[in-house]
């Protein structure tokens, strides 16, 4: 069985990691695992690591809220955002458009991770969140993302929301890194799985 990459989580042979491009934003990005998430291999959160050093993650604990992240949404420098689907009624209200920060603030992108019903499980169960506004966008593109089971082209891997949220908050460079990079991964996994070499770039 080969060994893994700590950082990418490919297989050695198919490692990404010398195409990482290390980015600073103005934007923090907050992640939010299930505790499944981090044992998938299909997993892009290492991805959004890797290209944003300064992005923090967290393991999801429904008795033990990420007491810092808390203490982020409650700190008048941050602007805090959940990422995630208005499609509930009682949610409708709290999904607004992307406006920038005002003056002196900072974007917190909180974005949960995980399968769709591990997510909507979190944000049900984590009343710490339910004064956070969700943020309404539209993908200007369907997802690349194939590795799971995927009902609909509009939901987006949390790799590609990251880089779609850069693009909204005038990161183009950021953004662009994280997307090549997911590039890099969607394809190495590909060919991993299917028994094929490695892609030489």
């Amino acid at each position: 069985m080969s060994a893994h990459c700590s950082h990418c989580t490919l297989a050695t042979d198919y490692c990404i990691c010398r195409h990482v491009q290390p980015c600073l934003s103005n934007a923090q990005l907050a992640l939010l695992l299930h505790p499944n998430e981090p044992l998938r291999l299909t997993n892009t959160a290492p991805v959004i690591e890797q290209t944003l050093p300064q992005s923090q993650t967290w393991i999801w604990q429904r008795t033990e809220p990420p007491a810092q992240l808390i203490d982020m949404i409650n700190d008048p420098q941050w602007q805090p955002w959940l990422i995630f689907p208005a499609d509930r009624p009682e949610l409708a209200a709290r999904s607004l458009p992307w406006q920038p920060p005002l003056s002196g603030k900072k974007a917190l992108f909180i974005l949960p991770d995980g399968t769709w019903k591990e997510v909507r499980k979190m944000v049900r169960q984590s009343r710490w969140l339910d004064n956070v506004p969700i943020l309404a966008f539209d993908p200007d593109r369907p997802t690349r993302y194939q590795l799971r089971r995927n009902p609909d082209a509009d939901h987006l891997c949390t790799a590609e929301i990251a880089a779609q949220l850069l693009t909204l908050s005038g990161q183009p460079d950021a953004s662009n890194a994280i997307d090549s990079l997911l590039g890099h991964f969607l394809d190495q996994y590909h060919r991993w799985q299917h028994h094929l070499p490695p892609t030489v770039y």
